[in-house]
């Protein structure tokens, strides 16, 4: 039988663990899909929007403390309802990057739908 021995140069050692620690790092960055908005819409003053705009506040602040938190403001026909949970498999930053993210992209892209 015949021995055959393997060996990885240093160089090749190091690329292969520089990058494992690249795709962790990739992975984790939160990545905007796509936003819907329903049809209906408000007025910039009305009591839908400063609804809206607490809720996603209060989200944003409650995701530094964890991966779930619901969030309600107002009286109907403008109460808001909003709510957000983070896959088990991702860390406190990157919940709370990702609805960061999230929150903005909702104002930006649904500025006057509800």
């Amino acid at each position: 039988r015949k021995n055959t021995k393997m060996t990885f140069s240093v160089p090749s050692a190091l690329f292969c663990i520089l990058f494992s620690l690249l795709s962790f790092k990739t992975m984790s960055q939160p990545y905007h899909m796509n936003t819907y908005c329903n049809q209906g819409e408000f007025t910039r003053t009305s009591s839908y929007g400063s609804n809206r705009d607490t809720v996603l506040s209060n989200l944003v602040n409650s995701s530094s403390l964890g991966t779930y938190s619901n969030a309600t403001t107002g009286l109907s026909p403008n109460k808001v309802y909003g709510m957000f949970l983070c896959r088990g498999d991702i860390n406190a930053t990157s919940c709370s990057e990702c609805v960061q993210t999230a929150a903005t992209e909702i104002a930006t892209n649904c500025t006057l739908n509800k």
